[in-house]
């Protein structure tokens, strides 16, 4: 088993990144879900959605949930479901955190939540001539 994932993103962000993850690890990134939200989004709807995807997935390792913008409404709707135990949210994906949660799935989600906040980080770089 393995921690279940859900990306919660802006619309065309969470599956494009799933779809590069997958092409990259050459992995069909089980036991992962995503919900995109467009920009005039019903947030009832949404929920539905959310609560839809969290009951397709296993869960009992723990669920980590992605958003792309902290305080955005992705976030903010993904917030509420944090309400269960073993679920963790965190804001400011990007696709080197992405690949890095997968590479490390196995893990306890308590020790996922920093592999990830590490591999987002870390693929954050500056280059100057």
């Amino acid at each position: 088993m393995s921690v279940a994932l859900l990306l919660v993103t802006h619309k065309n962000i969470g599956n494009d990144m799933l779809m590069i993850t997958r092409s990259i690890l050459n992995d069909e990134l089980s036991n992962t879900a995503c919900v995109e939200v467009p920009m005039d989004a019903d947030t009832d709807i949404i929920k539905h959605q959310i609560a839809n995807a969290l009951k397709k997935l296993s869960t009992d390792e723990g669920v980590l949930i992605l958003t792309d913008s902290y305080g955005s409404t992705p976030c903010n709707i993904a917030n509420e479901f944090l309400d269960c135990e073993n679920r963790t949210l965190i804001s400011g994906l990007n696709l080197p955190m992405l690949i890095r949660v997968m590479n490390y799935r196995s893990l306890p989600l308590t020790e996922l939540k920093d592999v990830a906040i590490e591999g987002g980080k870390h693929g954050i770089t500056s280059t100057t001539n």
